[in-house]
């Protein structure tokens, strides 16, 4: 009676602590951390009776080290890869990467940025198109990844931002225009030759300017992006900064006229 007492005993033990023991930790196939909302998955399990499933957790034993290196597992994580690489990669590879699930990464990248991002597309075409920035994206992947609040730092704002070169480009067609119109006084061009040259210019800085307003319209009212290997954005503003510098030489070609047409008196006639 005794050695049954005894094998039941340790049946009931075995019961209670195989589970446990047994089951595989942070083994996460969705790359989930810390999740504690069961939701459709058929996985999960919470052993340890914690509240998370054990499979986006270390093992209890593992525990006590993760929480000495919570300061710098934030800083690891978002370190894992560089931003130069992070553009060569899809928002799926990154996720997978981040062990996070690709398409909350997708629908957070296109919350923050106001646009609709798919886990296929590829940082780079992203960063061309939507000005993402690689160090705003890893700081999204690890917000999701640790549970989170997302914090953009002011050095990534900063890097976010695009200086516009309004000045160099003033000065350079300045310059341009200057030897344009000291070789037409010099008869080494002639003046209609002078002026070809900046209507050519003219023409080729309203096309640039319009075409990509048109595709930067395109793709924020019907979401369609054109893959071109830069930032339409910045090169849209460019060229209509260049543009607007060659209307001020034609304007001044042609004051007297402009003079006369918004004079008073003329209008009156």
């Amino acid at each position: 009676m005794k050695k049954i007492i005894f094998v039941l005993a340790v049946l009931a033990i075995f019961s209670v602590v195989l589970p446990a023991t047994a089951l595989a930790w942070d083994d996460c196939p969705s790359g989930k951390i810390n999740d504690a909302y069961p939701g459709d998955c058929n996985k999960y399990v919470d052993t340890d009776k914690d509240g998370i499933c054990d499979h986006s957790q270390p093992a209890p034993e593992d525990r006590s080290s993760a929480v000495t290196n919570a300061e710098t597992t934030e800083e690891e994580i978002h370190d894992l890869i560089s931003g130069q690489e992070l553009k060569t990669k899809t928002v799926n590879e990154i996720a997978q990467l981040y062990k996070i699930d690709p398409n909350e990464f997708a629908k957070a990248l296109s919350d923050h940025y106001k646009v609709n991002i798919k886990s296929t597309d590829y940082f780079q075409f992203l960063q061309d198109n939507y000005a993402v920035e690689p160090s705003v994206s890893k700081d999204i992947a690890v917000s999701i990844r640790t549970k989170q609040p997302l914090v953009i730092s002011e050095s990534d704002n900063s890097k976010a931002k695009k200086n516009y070169d309004l000045v160099p480009i003033s000065l350079f067609l300045i310059l341009l225009y200057v030897i344009s119109h000291i070789l037409s006084k010099k008869n080494i061009i002639s003046i209609g030759n002078h002026r070809k040259i900046w209507n050519i210019l003219l023409l080729a800085t309203f096309l640039a300017s319009g075409i990509l307003g048109i595709l930067l319209v395109i793709k924020i009212n019907f979401g369609i992006a054109i893959p071109l290997p830069f930032n339409i954005l910045f090169w849209h503003v460019e060229a209509g900064m260049a543009m607007v510098a060659i209307s001020i030489f034609h304007i001044l070609w042609h004051w007297a006229y402009f003079k006369n047409l918004f004079m008073i008196k003329n209008m009156l006639k």
